[in-house]
């Protein structure tokens, strides 16, 4: 009895030896890389004030005359400064993108209610009757990290 229990302890021992100095290889390491912070945009929406539809979902999508201009706004929030806004134009929510223009920060404005940043920039519609154009915005911090791209669509009357 008394072998069987020292051989038991044996095996146990060296089984937590081996397994102490066994290291698990870390799965996420590479992936959780981070290069800093960046801004988020909460939403992207055209016009002087927001829509909502009868269920209260905010529309993104405007119908202007050709030719007109639309304010782009966008609500973001950062933790680091921001350099620089870049709107985009493109005919599909995956066509290939414009720039329609580089805007450099300083004209954004706190809004407490929302908390977040408002930035407003007016652009002109597209010349044409039924011409739909999708509007992308981007925000650069100053440690030139961009925000994910967020949308909203442009439609000018038929």
């Amino acid at each position: 009895m008394k072998l069987i229990l020292t051989y038991m302890l044996s095996s146990l021992t060296a089984t937590l030896l081996l397994t102490s100095c066994y290291e698990e290889p870390d799965l996420f390491e590479d992936l959780l890389v981070s290069n800093g912070k960046v801004a988020q945009i909460a939403v992207v929406w055209l016009g002087d004030s927001k829509v909502y539809n009868a269920a209260g979902v905010l529309q993104t999508t405007t119908t202007v005359d050709s030719l007109s201009t639309v304010n782009v706004n966008i609500e973001y929030t950062s933790e680091v400064a921001v350099k620089e806004f870049k709107f985009y134009s493109a005919p599909t929510a995956s066509g290939s993108q414009t720039l329609l223009a580089t805007v450099p920060a300083g004209a954004q404005k706190y809004d407490a209610e929302l908390r977040n940043y408002v930035m407003k920039v007016p652009i002109t519609a597209p010349k044409g009757k039924n011409i739909t154009s999708v509007i992308f915005a981007e925000v650069i911090a100053e440690n030139a990290l961009a925000s994910s791209r967020k949308s909203a669509t442009l439609k000018t009357k038929p």
